[in-house]
């Protein structure tokens, strides 16, 4: 290959490279808003398959890669956008299971395209039930799970009054706000304990709490374990090809 060649595949692989993070990104926010329309746009446009190809080509290895370290973030936008840690956790180890059992690499790229989708769609049927207001509520929690929140901080956001919100919340959820920030703040130590290996005094003062007795309480009551138990039995590794 020739200098001017080898060149011009650089170009091309950066431009790949550049475009596939820049489709990662949207993809993740359509499966967390459960844009399923949206992300079949993208896979129907003409240069998709061909950007995978590109980057992945026909590497068996590279394309299982690929789908491992994708599936953790869908998995997570999945859970920001509202749908149960359980429910997400089944279709994860779903999709790394039929990971393992593929047998090609455009075997693996498919399912990497059908995960996106079916996170996206479970996201939509967890929340088609909820009123705007309620929605606009959980998408405010899960957008700033991070931080220390109040029920009335929150309706200050949306701009409406606090007693409303309340009353409004827990007669479509049956549960109070105040339980579905203790979800969401449960579920995304869930991940962090799993997949990081964040200390769990960085995770504690991550997710907003006062301290690491408080964090452990919380996420006991809700669990049945401790954080650290819960980290020993289920710490992600990565399964042997």
């Amino acid at each position: 290959m020739n200098r001017q060649a080898e060149e011009e595949l650089s170009i091309d692989e950066k431009y790949a490279r550049d475009k596939a993070i820049a489709l990662l990104s949207y993809l993740l926010d359509c499966v967390r808003l459960g844009g399923c329309s949206d992300i079949e746009d993208v896979f129907s446009e003409p240069e998709y398959p061909n950007l995978s190809r590109l980057i992945v080509g026909n590497q068996m290895l590279l394309a299982y890669k690929a789908l491992q370290f994708l599936a953790p973030q869908v998995f997570r936008a999945a859970v920001d956008g509202g749908l149960p840690w359980t429910s997400a956790h089944e279709l994860y180890e779903k999709y790394l299971k039929k990971a393992q059992q593929a047998e090609t690499a455009s075997e693996l790229l498919e399912l990497q395209n059908q995960m996106y989708l079916d996170f996206a769609h479970n996201v939509v049927l967890a929340n088609h039930q909820f009123s705007p207001i309620v929605r606009r509520c959980r998408l405010y929690i899960n957008e700033h799970k991070n931080e220390p929140l109040s029920v009335g901080h929150i309706a200050e956001a949306l701009h409406i009054s606090t007693s409303y919100l309340s009353h409004v919340y827990k007669q479509e959820t049956g549960e109070t706000i105040c339980d579905f920030i203790r979800q969401k703040k449960i579920a995304e130590a869930k991940l962090l304990l799993k997949y990081t290996s964040l200390s769990l005094t960085d995770i504690w003062e991550k997710l907003g709490f006062c301290s690491q007795s408080h964090f452990t309480d919380i996420f006991r009551k809700g669990t049945s374990i401790t954080p650290l138990q819960f980290r020993n039995k289920y710490k992600f590794r990565k399964p042997v090809l």
